[in-house]
């Protein structure tokens, strides 16, 4: 007795068919898609010229999914680390759920990058600009702004405390700038 449920080989066309059908619906938000994309240094280049206001950034080096081990504490693995002619370091998140894209998260992965980024007995006035970006499918500050800087702020006099090297922005897609 033959079992009528049993799938029969998928045929080269078919199979194309099916995945077309699939890629269709991908955004930049769909991690194995941003990962592909991201394989290319130009288009991690034009994201960070875009999101940082500089046409004139060049991404010299990149590593998608970069492990960050922590023998001591929390490891991470993040989306794409990478750097600029000028020394600056990225980490450019991309979150498709609201889950895991807090401040508090973005402020460990810049720990990371910190950490990694001198050796002993480096002056801490060597540490690089390091900038964390999230790009997130949802508003998950709630403040319905296309971008959204994060800073340190000083309790006592009240504006912001800028810390060289500390820059996070939460890149909202579904919010659409104010024409200007």
């Amino acid at each position: 007795m033959t079992d009528s449920t049993i799938l029969q080989p998928e045929g080269l066309e078919q199979r194309y068919e099916r995945y077309k059908e699939k890629i269709k619906h991908f955004t930049i938000m769909n991690d194995i898609f941003m990962r592909n994309v991201l394989k290319e240094i130009s288009c991690t280049e034009y994201i960070l010229q875009v999101i940082m206001n500089r046409t004139g950034l060049k991404v010299i080096d990149q590593t998608l999914q970069k492990d960050y081990k922590n023998l001591q504490g929390r490891s991470a693995i993040l989306d794409c680390v990478a750097k600029d002619a000028e020394n600056n370091h990225f980490n450019v998140e991309i979150q498709g759920e609201n889950d895991g894209a807090s401040p508090k998260r973005a402020r460990y992965h810049c720990g990371l990058l910190d950490m990694n980024l001198l050796n002993p007995g480096d002056f801490f006035d060597n540490l690089p600009e390091t900038y964390v970006i999230f790009i997130t499918k949802n508003d998950v500050l709630g403040y319905n702004l296309p971008i959204n800087h994060i800073r340190r702020r000083s309790n006592e006099t009240g504006p912001s405390v800028d810390i060289p090297a500390i820059t996070v922005k939460v890149i909202n897609a579904p919010i659409t700038p104010p024409s200007k």
